[in-house]
């Protein structure tokens, strides 16, 4: 994405998608959010991008997990 596009991306959102990106930016800084997954077209260009807070608990292995008796 060029700058001319993230300016027209960054006009076209309301307030408060500018105050949750702001959000979850300084989160990032600050290390406390971790990429999970980034999705990209044929023509590598970045889709989506899954981020998660880096101290979830992670999910437990399906296979075993009926093994255990774990709160989800």
């Amino acid at each position: 994405m060029n700058k001319k596009q993230a300016k027209i991306l960054w006009n076209s959102l309301t307030n408060e998608q500018k105050m949750q990106f702001n959000d979850m930016l300084h989160q990032m800084q600050q290390g406390k959010l971790l990429m999970k997954n980034v999705m990209v077209d044929d023509n590598e260009q970045i889709q989506r991008i899954i981020l998660e807070p880096k101290d979830k608990p992670s999910q437990p292995t399906a296979p075993f997990a009926k093994h255990f008796h774990l709160e989800k």
